[in-house]
């Protein structure tokens, strides 16, 4: 089974939690394809990567994977591959493409709401909705990886 490891690559610290996800995604057996590792499109002292060619280079593999993980954040690319990955699963392949799955490790989580505080005085984390109901009707969203990848097993059954 082949993991498209999609979510923020930004900054160091994304690029070395993807690298760790990735990591204990292949100690578990999976094939992962995490976009960090990438050189053809990630290289950073190339001059020869468009917008076009990541675009084609990441939908070739998101094309050749069984499941799309996500972490999510708000960032536009990783929703675009969770939708792109959701299609696939429901009107083109549902054998092949098996869906998304969320993972969602902000510790903000954590923080219960306070219906007596507003705005940024209530320190509850917020979740794009559509992008949570989308993830709950493919393949879940879960706090923490071990249960994440906990359901990947009980589906690679």
């Amino acid at each position: 089974m082949k993991i498209y490891l999609g979510g923020p690559m930004f900054s160091y610290a994304d690029v070395v939690n993807n690298l760790r996800l990735a990591t204990k995604l292949r100690q578990n057996g999976f094939d992962v394809y995490c976009p960090n590792e990438n050189m053809s499109i990630n290289d950073k002292a190339r001059t020869d990567i468009t917008a076009e060619r990541i675009y084609l280079a990441d939908i070739q593999e998101l094309e050749s994977s069984n499941i799309f993980v996500c972490q999510i954040a708000e960032d536009s690319g990783t929703m675009w591959e969770s939708g792109y990955m959701d299609c696939l699963s429901k009107y083109v392949n549902s054998e092949k493409y098996l869906g998304c799955i969320g993972l969602a490790t902000d510790i903000r989580l954590q923080t219960l709401p306070d219906p007596n505080k507003f705005g940024v005085d209530n320190q509850s984390m917020y979740l794009n909705q559509f992008i949570v109901g989308g993830l709950k009707l493919s393949l879940g969203v879960y706090l923490n990886e071990d249960d994440m990848i906990l359901k990947i097993i009980n589906l690679k059954r």
